[in-house]
């Protein structure tokens, strides 16, 4: 994994937040690496309507993983073989650590952490089963904190093939209350010889736990909703340099480019459905902006993007 450098920035997958769009937006913001939103290895095998347009990517995007997640064994490695087939990510994660029902409910994601020599199965077949995409894991400290498995667990995943492993500071029952178990996350890393992703609360670390962290880089999910330019200042901190906040109109610059992108330079023809997404996604961006309320108003109205152009060029 030739990209890997010390304290690299990854933007987190966030299922309904991290297309294509917003990946762009994030790596020109400052994310060093981004990873795709989950897919599930049935979805990819079964080549589901519109799966490969969620993992489409460019080469300005890269490095680009794709996360998978599923609990059979077999189903994992055939996927894996054929996302690499298709598309050739720099990496290829499994999702070992996402406590929505939808993924506890098939036996994957966190559920997997209950059966952590399945964790290993799974690393070891994908391993084999692709020929030149490293596979990497992203998971939790155990289900609950009765139930902690890391760094053991790291540990055996690692020994079973995975070249980077993502370890979210929360456990499974926790979900994302509280703050990350940040001890634990630095115990795990230096008890592995493969790099560790640091995950979790990374925007409440001081800039001298960040840098003399053992983790390789941290990676940042929820903290970046609406806020790209957390990676820039994540990155002055790690540098001991003074971090200048954006501008309203520098936010409203990138909230219109992550409009543009998102109707790929239409402005007739966009869905009702993507607009409401771009509405939900611009207020994100500006909401710390000054003139945020008033603009909010009407930017909840827009139907076309000339109508944004509008009240962007207006308020900000």
């Amino acid at each position: 994994m030739e990209f890997l450098k010390k304290n690299i920035l990854f933007l987190a997958p966030m299922a309904g937040y991290t297309d294509s769009a917003c990946r762009r937006i994030f790596r020109e913001s400052g994310a060093d690496a981004v990873v795709s939103e989950f897919v599930y290895c049935r979805a990819i095998i079964s080549d589901a309507a519109r799966i490969f347009e969620k993992l489409s990517f460019s080469e300005a995007d890269r490095p680009f993983g794709v996360q998978i997640f599923g609990s059979d064994t077999a189903e994992m490695a055939l996927s894996a073989k054929i996302v690499e087939d298709r598309i050739s990510p720099d990496f290829i994660d499994v999702n070992f650590g996402c406590p929505a029902p939808n993924a506890v409910g098939a036996g994957a994601g966190s559920a997997l952490l209950k059966n952590v020599p399945q964790m290993a199965r799974i690393i070891e077949a994908m391993s084999s089963a692709v020929a030149r995409t490293p596979i990497t894991a992203k998971m939790r400290t155990g289900w609950s904190l009765r139930e902690i498995v890391v760094p053991q667990a790291a540990v055996d995943i690692q020994n079973a093939g995975a070249q980077m492993i993502t370890l979210h500071g929360r456990t499974k029952s926790q979900g994302y209350s509280g703050d990350a178990d940040w001890e634990l996350i630095e115990c795990t890393a230096e008890s592995l010889s493969v790099p560790l992703i640091g995950n979790g609360s990374v925007e409440k670390l001081s800039a001298g736990r960040l840098r003399s962290s053992a983790c390789t880089g941290f990676m940042i999910g929820r903290a970046a909703l609406g806020n790209p330019w957390i990676f820039s200042r994540v990155k002055s901190e790690i540098a001991g340099e003074k971090y200048i906040p954006p501008s309203a109109s520098e936010r409203a610059k990138l909230a219109l480019k992550y409009a543009e992108l998102m109707c790929d330079g239409r402005d007739s023809g966009v869905s009702a459905g993507n607009i409401m997404h771009i509405r939900s996604r611009v207020i994100r961006f500006l909401r710390e902006a000054s003139g945020f309320k008033r603009a909010r108003v009407e930017i909840l109205k827009i139907k076309t993007l000339d109508e944004l152009k509008d009240i962007l060029c207006e308020f900000f």
